[in-house]
C-alpha cells in the first residue's frame, strides 16, 4: 500500500514538473468574437479573444504563462505586439475577390468579457477596391491551445450582414460572389503584373531572346515557352501534378544559368526552341505557385485561371516589344551577347544558391 502511495506521489511530482498550463485542458468555454466591417478603404477586423489563450499561443515559453495578474497582462500587451501581429496575420487570412489582403495590427489592449481577461485586437486590411466576394480563414487557437475553441463571427460587408460560427472542423467563411467580369479582369491584370515583376522569368526570356537572330526565331521561342508553361500552369493549378516550391524555384534559377551559358557556347537556334519548351514546363509550375495564395471562386475557377495565363502572355508580348529594339541595337556591339549572358548567369547563380540552400 505504501508503495502505491509513493508511486502516486512521484507521478504527481513528475507531472507538475512538466509545467503544462492548465489552459491546455478543454474547459468548454474557449470562445472568441470577431466583427468584420468596412471602414473607408480598409476592412477592419476586431477580434476579442481570451487573454490567457492568446498568451499561450503567442508566447508558450513565457515562465509566467500561468499568471494572469493585471501587471503580467499589461506587460504582455506592452512588449508582445510584434509577436501578436505575426501570429495573427499567419493564422487569420482575408481574401477579397480571391486576392489575399494585406493586414496590419493597429491596436492591442486588455479588456474584460464576462469578468474574464480578454485581448481586444484590431487588424486593418487594405483594399484597392471594394471586393464583391470575401473569404475568411481562421486557424488560431485550435492547434495551439484548445481544439474545442469557437469563434462567433459577424461580417458587415457590401450592405450584407452575416453571422457565422467557426469551429475546429469549419474554419472558413465566405460572403458574396465575385462577378464573372471582375474575376477575368482581375486575374488578367494579375497575370500581366506577375510576368512584368517576375524578374527570374524576365531574365530567362531575355536569355532566350538575345540568342535569336530574327523576328521569326523570336516568335518560335516565345510560342514554345508559352505552350509549355500553359500546360503545367493548368495541371498544377488543378492539383493534377504538384512539385515542391523550393525544387521548382531552384530549377528556374538553373534554367537562367543554362540558357545564358548556352548563348555563349552553342549558337544553334533549334536548341533554344527546345530549351524554351523544356524549361517552360518548369516555369509553368512557378506561375502556378503564385496562384497558390489566391482564392479563385469555384464558379469562375477555369475562367480565372485561363485569363491569368492570358495576362502572362500579354506581359510577354509587352516585354518582347520593349526589348527587341534594344537587342537589335546591341548586337552591333562586339562581345555584347557574351557580356549580357555572363551577367544573366550571375543573377541565376545567386538565385540558385539562395533558393536551394537558404
Amino acid at each position: 500500500m505504501v508503495k502505491k502511495w509513493l508511486s502516486l506521489i512521484v507521478f504527481l511530482l513528475a507531472f507538475s514538473g512538466l509545467n503544462v498550463p492548465v489552459s491546455f485542458a478543454h474547459t468548454g468555454d474557449s470562445q472568441a468574437y470577431s466583427d468584420i466591417s468596412e471602414r473607408d478603404d480598409v476592412l477592419q477586423y476586431i477580434l476579442r479573444v481570451d487573454m490567457a489563450e492568446l498568451r499561450i499561443a503567442v508566447t508558450p515559453n513565457d515562465p509566467e504563462i500561468g499568471t494572469n495578474t493585471p501587471e503580467v497582462i499589461n506587460q504582455f500587451v506592452k512588449n508582445s505586439k510584434p509577436e501578436v501581429e505575426t501570429y495573427l496575420l499567419s493564422n487569420i487570412k482575408l481574401h477579397g475577390d480571391g486576392i489575399p489582403l494585406e493586414g496590419k495590427l493597429t491596436r492591442l489592449q486588455a479588456i474584460e468579457v464576462n469578468n474574464r481577461p480578454f485581448a481586444e485586437v484590431i487588424l486593418e486590411y487594405s483594399q484597392n477596391h471594394k471586393p464583391e466576394y470575401l473569404a475568411l480563414t481562421y486557424d488560431m487557437i485550435f492547434d495551439d491551445v484548445d481544439q474545442w475553441h469557437t469563434n462567433f463571427v459577424t461580417i458587415n460587408h457590401n450592405g450584407k450582414n452575416q453571422n457565422s460560427v467557426i469551429t475546429y472542423e469549419s474554419r472558413e467563411i465566405q460572403l458574396g460572389q465575385v462577378s464573372f467580369i471582375r474575376a477575368i479582369k482581375q486575374f488578367f491584370l494579375l497575370g500581366v503584373e506577375h510576368l512584368i515583376t517576375g524578374y527570374d522569368h524576365i531574365l530567362f526570356l531575355l536569355g532566350l531572346l538575345i540568342g535569336a537572330r530574327s523576328i521569326k526565331q523570336i516568335l518560335k521561342v516565345v510560342t514554345a515557352f508559352t505552350a509549355a508553361h500553359t500546360v503545367t500552369l493548368i495541371l498544377a493549378s488543378m492539383h493534377i501534378i504538384m512539385l515542391p516550391e523550393r525544387f521548382v524555384e531552384s530549377l528556374i534559377a538553373l534554367s537562367i544559368i543554362y540558357v545564358a551559358i548556352n548563348n555563349v557556347f552553342n549558337r544553334n537556334m533549334k536548341h533554344n526552341i527546345w530549351l524554351a519548351f523544356g524549361f517552360g514546363l518548369i516555369h509553368g509550375f512557378g506561375f502556378a505557385g503564385s496562384l497558390s495564395e489566391m482564392r479563385m471562386d469555384g464558379g469562375h475557377f477555369m475562367s480565372s485561371l485561363l485569363t491569368f495565363n492570358l495576362g502572362i502572355e500579354m506581359g510577354q508580348i509587352l516585354f518582347v516589344l520593349a526589348i527587341y529594339p534594344v537587342i537589335h541595337y546591341i548586337r552591333r556591339v562586339k562581345w555584347s551577347i557574351p557580356a549580357i549572358s555572363a551577367s544573366i548567369s550571375l543573377f541565376g547563380a545567386v538565385w540558385f544558391i539562395q533558393r536551394a540552400f537558404f
